[in-house]
């Protein structure tokens, strides 16, 4: 095989788990005298959330920072390093830290899959963060949480916003460009409502270490926080890039509806709504 025709290399997942993939590397035509782009990092917590932006990349390789292999390339012209950060907030902050930090991300993009908080959403609909809240860090009591801005001791009087706001202007231009994405439907035996074309939403997500699975908790997070979805990393990786001065995007698409069915949702459904976000992702990459 010559070098005009790139070399096959085969990856696992983070850790050297995961099933393995394979991505071929082209032969690098970048001019000598080109200023590089900051790239922009592309994290998602599983395996089959990074692969419906995988198979979407160009001029493709591959690079290690420390233990973790990451993907290199281009996304609709614009370079892009993309990870399986792993399920949690510790595990997803560590590594946006790490790549952003050694490869001077501009941004980061949270991309996947999220359990759905709003009665007016449904599975396969996509929930872009303009507001992102970490559910679980504050004070504990019998009457319930009191949260506080993750970082500050959760005593006393909360001092400061829980929340963590993606920018004015930024959301101004994610809006401009998303209002002409057109998702495609999900398959009919999925058991979908017929008829209804998914949506893209912008509003609050709240992050956390558990699953949901309970009606209960649902309501209790719709009420509280106003959100319209739940996930497990999103805001504290907002949190880290907070501290590096750059954003935070997190774009999901809802696979379950974080009820009491969702254990049997969120497989089920998995592969089939993992490449709307994807195809969110694409078409913002251009406005970061």
């Amino acid at each position: 095989m010559t070098a005009a025709q790139g070399r096959p290399v085969a990856l696992r997942g983070r850790g050297g788990k995961g099933p393995p993939f394979s991505v071929m590397l082209p032969p690098q035509r970048r001019s000598m005298n080109a200023i590089p782009e900051r790239p922009i990092a592309l994290l998602s917590p599983l395996v089959e959330e990074r692969d419906a932006l995988l198979h979407r990349l160009t001029d493709v390789g591959t690079q290690a920072i420390g233990k973790l292999q990451v993907v290199t390339g281009e996304l609709q012209g614009h370079s892009v390093v993309l990870a399986e950060s792993g399920v949690g907030k510790v595990a997803s902050a560590a590594i946006a830290t790490l790549i952003a930090k050694s490869l001077d991300c501009r941004a980061v993009v949270v991309c996947g899959v999220a359990g759905g908080i709003d009665p007016a959403l449904a599975i396969g609909d996509v929930v872009i963060a303009d507001r992102l809240i970490q559910h679980d860090y504050g004070h504990l009591t019998s009457q319930g949480i009191r949260n506080f801005r993750p970082g500050v001791p959760p005593i006393g009087e909360a001092r400061d916003r829980i929340a963590f706001d993606l920018s004015p202007d930024l959301l101004m231009r994610i809006g401009a460009v998303v209002k002409d994405i057109v998702l495609p439907p999900l398959p009919p035996d999925l058991g979908v409502e017929p008829g209804r074309p998914p949506r893209i939403a912008f509003g609050p997500i709240v992050s956390g270490d558990q699953f949901i699975n309970s009606e209960e908790a649902r309501e209790r997070l719709r009420r509280d926080y106003a959100a319209l979805a739940v996930e497990m990393e999103g805001a504290a990786v907002a949190q880290a890039t907070e501290l590096l001065g750059i954003p935070c995007i997190v774009i999901r698409s809802l696979s379950d509806l974080a009820g009491a069915e969702s254990h049997l949702d969120f497989p089920r459904f998995l592969r089939a709504v993992a490449p709307a976000a994807a195809e969110v992702v694409t078409g913002v990459v251009s406005v970061l």
